[in-house]
């Protein structure tokens, strides 16, 4: 599998992904700037929309949508870790946490990064997502180590790059501090830090 991925965008959920499965995969910088990779491809020659993450898969099919390359990866290596059994009501329960993760989270920080966007409309995102985590600050209150509990999942991992992206927006994340804990563990884990640091989003 190759993984075209932009550092620190929703790839980064795909990328920690890959890596808690223990399966082989390449990794291919994308410059937001011009769609180059960093040996000079044109990325739009390999994705028309230049959308992130794009997982290239060993038969050369194309997956070009977040929530997709995490369900494709859930389906095929859940016995890895990262998902719980299809069909399981906990593999129901995941699938609709990444549903809320992106269409509550991932669509209002994607409209905070569109140009021109002014005080009334940044607000209003900022209040829904204050909504959203909230509401996740509550679920972490009952002493949860992740979204399902005590096991990692895919979820997770597109729930921390939504708080990444918080604190880059300018959202005040320090009032929920049971999600201040969730991103604590979540940073410790070694597959988090391995794929921070091959993003250089961490510098040791």
């Amino acid at each position: 599998m190759i993984l075209y991925y932009m550092p620190g965008a929703c790839s980064l959920s795909t990328h920690i992904s890959l890596r808690e499965t223990g399966e082989q995969f390449s990794l291919v910088r994308v410059n937001h700037k011009n769609n180059k990779t960093d040996s000079g491809e044109n990325f739009l020659s390999i994705n028309p929309d230049g959308s992130v993450p794009t997982l290239k898969l060993s038969d050369n099919r194309l997956i070009c949508d977040c929530s997709a390359a995490l369900l494709y990866l859930a389906d095929c290596f859940w016995e890895s870790g990262i998902s719980p059994e299809p069909g399981s009501a906990r593999r129901t329960a995941m699938d609709a946490m990444l549903v809320e993760i992106e269409r509550d989270m991932h669509v209002q920080f994607a409209s905070l990064h569109q140009k021109n966007v002014d005080k009334d409309q940044r607000d209003a995102a900022f209040a829904k997502l204050s909504v959203q985590f909230e509401k996740f600050e509550t679920l972490f209150s009952d002493g949860r180590k992740y979204l399902l509990g005590r096991e990692f999942s895919v979820a997770d991992a597109y729930l921390f790059v939504a708080i990444n992206w918080a604190g880059i927006s300018g959202l005040n994340i320090f009032r929920w501090p049971h999600i201040g804990d969730y991103s604590d563990r979540m940073r410790a884990r070694p597959s988090v830090l391995a794929a921070m640091r091959a993003e250089g989003l961490i510098v040791d």
